[in-house]
């Protein structure tokens, strides 16, 4: 029996078009009714996903950041690692010797970048490379401009301001289409930085967190809580932030086709790909045996 399902946004559950298909809606909507609880877990800051989830009539528990916190359905959270003080001031100056890169920092506090609006902008274009695959540039462009993360960033020109606030830093990201440049600076942030976990939600990013925030560590403890047993617990994603959840949660691991080839490996299922309704078809598959 399955009692919980933790789903990846992006390149999982959203579409092309960066929404919830009817298809994949109907499935988590017969899911809830059969009193499965559903986990949205993603890198994104509660933010950024509690209202656009909450459009959909759904009322999830919310992993974000990566792991680095766990809300409830009403947004109380449940349990957060952060990134100390001295630990963050090391990753964002080795970040810092890569210009070219764009540089955001998640927090308890909301998002924050040092960069100019318009080297932001940019970067944002980039991100809807991958988010948004089936959109063209106009799309896309007009899409970022009313992008509710875009509106929300905070400005400062001195991130050391950060470090002097009762402010806890979840996760650094950043973006390239400079995949070497991008596997320069996670060797770098590796060697002189302990304690970190870097992941990626696509190929052209990583995120940086603290290596107890993990979506699989966040998960496990929810389960706990929840008293639900490892093989009771559908997983599902496509990128390296999601291996943790199948190292964790094997049994019903899922991968969706358009996954990276380390995530295929550890899944004890592979289902079709994000554009054709993956998540739905993996629930139904699931549904049937219960």
């Amino acid at each position: 029996m399955i009692k919980l399902i933790a789903t990846d946004m992006d390149g999982t559950l959203l579409n092309g078009h960066h929404r919830i298909s009817k298809e994949n809606l109907q499935a988590l909507q017969s899911a809830r009714q059969s009193n499965i609880r559903l986990v949205i877990a993603t890198g994104r800051i509660i933010g950024d996903v509690a209202d656009f989830i909450e459009g959909y009539g759904l009322d999830p528990y919310y992993l974000t950041m990566n792991g680095a916190e766990l809300h409830d359905p009403q947004r109380q959270l449940l349990h957060a690692s952060y990134i100390d003080p001295e630990r963050a001031k090391s990753i964002y100056a080795i970040m810092r010797k890569y210009p070219s890169i764009y540089i955001e920092i998640y927090t308890d506090h909301g998002h924050y970048s040092a960069d100019s609006r318009l080297h932001t902008y940019r970067g944002l274009l980039q991100r809807m490379r991958e988010v948004r695959p089936g959109a063209n540039l106009l799309s896309n462009v007009l899409w970022s401009l009313r992008n509710p993360h875009y509106r929300h960033l905070n400005y400062l020109h001195d991130l050391n301001m950060l470090w002097n606030k009762n402010i806890r830093i979840a996760k650094f990201i950043t973006f390239s289409q400079d995949t070497r440049l991008l596997q320069n600076l996670q060797n770098e942030l590796e060697q002189e930085v302990s304690h970190i976990a870097i992941s990626s939600s696509f190929r052209t990013n990583i995120e940086i967190n603290d290596a107890a925030a993990t979506k699989g560590q966040a998960l496990t403890d929810l389960t706990k809580r929840l008293n639900i047993r490892e093989d009771e617990v559908l997983v599902l994603g496509d990128g390296s932030n999601d291996l943790s959840m199948f190292q964790a949660f094997p049994t019903h691991a899922t991968a969706m086709g358009n996954a990276i080839p380390e995530l295929k490996q550890a899944a004890a299922k592979i289902t079709d790909d994000n554009l054709h309704h993956g998540v739905a078809n993996a629930i139904y598959a699931m549904l049937k045996k219960q």
